[in-house]
């Protein structure tokens, strides 16, 4: 019934529209943070990112970083090409390329996260090696509790390893905790876990004391070490090939730099076959298959001491 002799209609507006708003406001949303990441990008300080990232390599590990040149990436990135570890003494260790990402979700939680990428380059016999990791933080001046994860896949140990390594095939996963002290340094507190296997590890006139061993080769090596605070310890090495077995025991206390670790390890290869012939012209006794050599290695990691 109606007024005046008219007759009102009354009628729902239909669901679609409400569809449709739900739709617009994910659309709007999307938009804003592809702003919020074009921003970002355009914005971050990757100068300053690229410059810490190598000044930190160099105080933690010893070894300087150079680059042919660098560019960012998308969203918040930094990329280094034809890049040369370099350390006095010691042959250069070349990489194809070198990543640094800043975590986005991250930044926006506000939990400071960087995730790196490095690549080596191949030969003929092993494709290009490439380790990844993610180093998690507290704040982003990366004061504070920090943990890092990382992995190693087909990474080339004659391109890292030189001159003693002429072949190996690195797989590893690597865990560690440490805190960040600001003007009183690093201290290792936390947890640690490092995982290796090497496929066909070959060593080449390797030194000990004033001998230098022939080739050594073994098929396969696996390696785990635990760590709890800065003592680490080896909880299995073994290994086996023509030239015989290895086996090790000790630990590394860790320090920073990292290149000052010190390692108390001693490591034992029962010869096999093809170590026996080798050793025919060596300045010691002949050694038979079944017979244990022992060496010890302590020292700096950078530097270590092996002993008979």
């Amino acid at each position: 019934m109606g007024f005046g002799g008219g007759a009102v209609v009354i009628s729902r507006l239909p669901w679609p529209i409400k569809f449709n708003f739900g739709k617009e406001a994910l659309g709007w949303g999307l938009i804003a943070f592809v702003s919020f990441l074009l921003f970002l990008a355009l914005t971050f300080p990757y100068g300053r990112l690229q410059a810490r990232v190598l000044s930190e390599i160099a105080r933690g590990t010893g070894w300087e970083v150079q680059a042919a040149d660098w560019s960012r990436g998308f969203p918040v990135a930094v990329e280094w090409h034809d890049v040369s570890w370099t350390k006095p003494g010691v042959a250069s260790i070349p990489v194809s390329l070198m990543r640094v990402d800043v975590g986005v979700l991250e930044l926006l939680m506000g939990q400071p996260a960087l995730e790196g990428l490095v690549e080596f380059p191949g030969n003929g016999q092993v494709g290009a090696g490439q380790a990844t990791g993610e180093v998690a933080a507290s704040s982003w001046s990366f004061v504070g509790p920090l943990s890092m994860k990382g992995q190693f896949r087909q990474v080339n140990l004659a391109t890292i390893i030189k001159p003693y390594v002429t072949r190996g095939q690195l797989q590893a996963e690597v865990s560690q905790e440490w805190e960040n002290r600001g003007k009183e340094g690093i201290v290792f507190n936390g947890k640690g876990s490092w995982k290796a296997d090497i496929k066909e590890l070959v060593f080449e006139r390797l030194p000990i004391g004033r001998v230098v061993l022939p080739s050594l080769a073994f098929s396969r090596i696996t390696a785990a070490v635990t760590c709890r605070d800065a003592i680490c310890d080896i909880v299995e090495f073994k290994g086996d090939g023509p030239d015989g077995t290895v086996t090790a025991q000790g630990r590394i206390v860790l320090q920073n730099p990292i290149h000052t670790s010190t390692l108390d390890i001693g490591v034992t290869i029962v010869a096999g076959a093809g170590w026996a012939t080798k050793s025919a012209g060596l300045p010691i006794p002949p050694l038979s298959p079944g017979t244990p050599i022992t060496v010890k290695l302590a020292g700096s990691v950078a530097n270590p001491r092996v002993t008979l």
